[in-house]
């Protein structure tokens, strides 16, 4: 009889966790819809929250160096910050938008030269590119999109400690230290994964326009600026990373294109294998195809920065799972010991 109740109390535990899943994947997946119709919103928020991580670091330095209050020190941390992207803006990004419109133009004398199966792609390839081309901010956008992520990080900052308080009001005490807990490892995570991936994205850049510029091939400084920024990208970023680079320098010659992708191979083994674990350390030990699958995910849901930011906030949920996983485990042993 003991047996058979036990058996039932079984299957209902499974029927009820069976039920959880289902109700939880049709709540995520109505949440998901909810969302994507306010991606560009979400993102300015989540690039603002990053950016206050992490230049609250600085604003503290600056604050304990020059004993100025938070409000000066994040104003001169913001100004100095603002002083580099208009000068980025100013400097570069048209110098980027020539030289990739040049780029395009090159293309159909580029494909004339293949074989004739590329000769097919040259119509809808050129009209991909064209495409992509128009999707590419204006300045005016650009300026005003970073003007909105600075205002919201600046208060971010500001009102950091009155945030805190407002949202912990709101909950149990007893929540109070898991909370504490949550947000310790939300910044840890995001400010460690971005600091690597900007070291990375940094080092790719600056080692792809060098090796472009001393091989004498054009467009250096636009096909340095997107690798870099494919290098932020974990696992698929560093093959694009070089694949443009080897894409462009095939217009100078296949000589010139084989050595350019082997020295940035070579260069990327150094990077991310010896240099990179040396000076910042491991930010995560995650499965290549764990790692794989959250980006398409992000990529479904948010785009470009939906993959940026999946891998992230993957690391956060990994690190939960095992530290309240080995809670659970905890409580249930001693549970067990007490009835024993």
């Amino acid at each position: 009889m003991l047996d058979e109740i036990k058996k039932y109390d079984s299957l209902v535990q499974v029927l009820l966790y069976l039920l959880i899943v289902a109700v939880g994947s049709y709540v995520l997946g109505m949440v998901g819809s909810v969302l994507s119709r306010f991606t560009d919103t979400i993102v300015i928020i989540l690039v603002s929250w990053l950016l206050s991580f992490l230049l609250d670091p600085v604003v503290d330095r600056i604050q304990k160096y020059f004993k100025f209050s938070k409000i000066v020190s994040t104003i001169i941390t913001y100004l100095l910050l603002s002083i580099f992207i208009v000068a980025i803006g100013f400097v570069y990004i048209p110098l980027i938008t020539t030289q990739i419109v040049a780029l395009v133009g090159l293309v159909p004398g580029y494909l004339s030269n293949a074989p004739t199966i590329l000769n097919n792609l040259d119509g809808p390839l050129l009209t991909q590119i064209e495409n992509s081309i128009t999707l590419i901010p204006s300045i005016a956008q650009f300026f005003f999109s970073a003007f909105i992520v600075l205002t919201l990080s600046f208060y971010f900052i500001i009102d950091q400690n009155k945030i805190n308080r407002e949202f912990f009001s709101l909950v149990p005490d007893t929540w109070h230290e898991t909370l504490i807990f949550i947000e310790k490892v939300i910044s840890d995570t995001f400010i460690s994964f971005f600091r690597v991936q900007f070291f990375y994205g940094i080092l790719i850049a600056t080692v792809t326009w060098l090796v472009m510029y001393l091989f004498g091939i054009g467009f250096a400084v636009s096909v340095a600026f997107l690798a870099g920024l494919f290098a932020i990208v974990p696992l698929i970023g560093p093959l694009l990373a070089i694949i443009l680079p080897v894409a462009v320098a095939l217009l100078a010659g296949s000589l010139k294109a084989m050595l350019v992708g082997v020295i940035l191979f070579i260069a990327q083994q150094i990077i991310f294998n010896v240099i990179g674990p040396r000076l910042l350390g491991k930010a995560f030990s995650l499965h290549p195809a764990i790692i794989l699958l959250s980006l398409l995910i992000g990529l479904k849901f948010g785009g470009a920065f939906g993959a940026v930011f999946a891998i992230p906030v993957l690391g956060i949920a990994v690190v939960m799972i095992r530290t309240f996983g080995v809670r659970v485990a905890r409580a249930l042993s001693k549970e067990r010991v007490r009835k024993v």
